[in-house]
């Protein structure tokens, strides 16, 4: 092998040799994934969930393949429509409906909040404050599957 040959491939491994751990720093996080703590509420119950990095958008499945999560932004956790153990679970396959508020967050809790325990906790309670004009559904803004998994007591 020549010099000029050699001197070029110890080149390029001295490049791969600083540019490999930057690139998997960098990506680390997006990979990482892991246990979230509290992330949203089922009928009334936190849960969290470990995140995957998937997008299941095109997919072409039908309607009834997935659960719902409304999601709030920064209002509050976002709120989904089953868990493990309910009829009808698809086994944490997700289409997130962005909802806004029309007013205020009291106005969204005065018509939604059926256990006065100052938050929207439960699918039936979201229903209510968009039937009522405090929240709109957004739509579907994403397609995606993670888990759901309860909080320990004392960890919310």
């Amino acid at each position: 092998m020549s010099h000029s040959l050699i001197r070029t491939a110890v080149r390029c491994l001295g490049v791969a040799a600083v540019a490999l751990p930057a690139l998997l720093s960098a990506g680390a996080p997006a990979l990482a994934g892991g246990v979230s703590g509290p992330a949203f509420y089922v009928d009334h119950q936190l849960y969290r969930t470990v995140a995957t990095p998937t997008d299941l958008s095109g997919t072409g499945a039908p309607a009834q393949s997935w659960d719902t999560i409304y999601s709030f932004g920064a209002v509050q956790r976002s709120v989904a429509t089953a868990a493990p153990g309910d009829p009808g679970f698809n086994g944490g396959r997700w289409q997130v409906h962005a909802v806004s508020l029309t007013g205020t967050y009291a106005a969204a809790l005065a018509a939604g909040d059926h256990d006065g325990n100052g938050v929207l906790d439960a699918a039936d309670e979201v229903q209510a404050a968009i039937a009522a004009g405090a929240l709109v559904d957004q739509g579907v803004v994403k397609y995606f599957v993670c888990t759901v998994n309860p909080v320990p007591h004392g960890q919310a």
